[in-house]
């Protein structure tokens, strides 16, 4: 008799099931077949966390940085981008029509009484300054490693950053709200949006953003970008289809970028004006990424932050005659001038 192998059983190699290694494909009696693999689940390397978000803060750094987003940002709403330790580059333009300026009570040279208001004619010099305050632009998210570890591909990290950028760009729009609202060359008008419907409603505005321009800076709503709230998206991408158009920029004529947070109606900004001026750091990038460790949540931060001013603040010279002598006008005053339009709905 022959030494037994350990190593086998009564069955030798019968009825010894074998599982799947690259693809296996099973007869079923009706003719039907099942075919599966596990070969990618059972043998493939778990992805590395830190390897996903190195890889995820440079393809960011080469979108931000290397010129795809600056492109972007050109089509989308007036901008500069300017060198470090330079100021933000003032547009001027003559004034085409009389406008009614209101500027800080004084006391004039001529009698000491206290004027209130003046009026810019045709020919007189505007030009811009940034804000009194900048914008300071920053996101941040987090990739944790247990999600990484669960199961990750490149599609659905395609998904994530698009939702990130989506968001991220409409928190932007915030941050220059907040800002025009406490400019004084932002003028508000209130206008009457009764529609009920995507396509009634998108009649009211046009009408309402037309009969709003400011003809001093603009003649048509093509010469303007319009910042509206994310509430009126949906509502303006439903017109357009219903219109049989692309896009709401089709529909309206004009370039539209959206905001989140609070709703403070539509602004119109002059497309003739730098309205954003991005500042460059010492190495070139007008974005910083930064990707660290988050120990206390097992997971990766990556931000991303950038500075702009807000080319958002017109000024204009006045010039006071003498009320003794009408032909006389010696003293010049600096006053806001309205340059950005807020309509507001009632």
């Amino acid at each position: 008799m022959t030494t037994s192998n350990k190593n086998t059983d009564h069955r030798a190699n019968r009825d010894r099931y074998t599982g799947p290694s690259t693809s296996t494909t099973e007869a079923w009696s009706n003719g039907a077949e099942r075919t599966y693999n596990t070969q990618a689940t059972m043998n493939g390397a778990t992805p590395s966390a830190a390897v996903i978000a190195k890889t995820i803060a440079e393809t960011m750094h080469e979108y931000f940085n290397g010129g795809e987003w600056e492109a972007e940002a050109e089509a989308a709403i007036p901008c500069e981008i300017r060198p470090k330790g330079t100021a933000a580059t003032p547009v001027q333009l003559v004034n085409m029509a009389n406008r009614n300026v209101e500027f800080d009570p004084r006391q004039s040279i001529y009698d000491r009484s206290k004027f209130t208001k003046g009026e810019a004619i045709v020919g007189d010099m505007i030009f811009t300054e940034p804000t009194n305050t900048a914008a300071l632009f920053s996101s941040r998210f987090t990739l944790l490693d247990a999600h990484v570890i669960a199961g990750t591909t490149g599609n659905s990290l395609e998904q994530m950053m698009d939702k990130w950028q989506k968001d991220f760009e409409k928190d932007c729009g915030s941050t220059v709200v907040d800002i025009l609202i406490k400019s004084p060359s932002v003028e508000a008008k209130q206008v009457t949006i009764a529609g009920t419907t995507p396509r009634d409603r998108a009649e009211d505005w046009i009408d309402a953003l037309t009969m709003s321009i400011n003809q001093s800076v603009g003649n048509s709503l093509g010469d303007f970008v319009l910042l509206m709230h994310q509430t009126e998206q949906a509502v303006l991408e439903r017109a357009a289809q219903r219109a049989g158009v692309e896009s709401i920029e089709e529909l309206l004529g004009c370039r539209t970028q959206f905001y989140s947070k609070t709703n403070r109606g539509v602004f119109m900004l002059p497309k003739g004006f730098a309205s954003l001026s991005f500042r460059e750091g010492s190495n070139g990038d007008v974005w910083k990424i930064h990707c660290t460790r988050n120990s206390s949540v097992l997971g990766w931060d990556i931000e991303v932050s950038g500075v702009a001013d807000v080319m958002a603040q017109a000024k204009v010279k006045i010039k006071l005659e003498n009320p003794r002598d009408p032909n006389e006008k010696l003293q010049v005053e600096l006053v806001p001038f309205p340059l950005v339009t807020r309509v507001t709905a009632k």
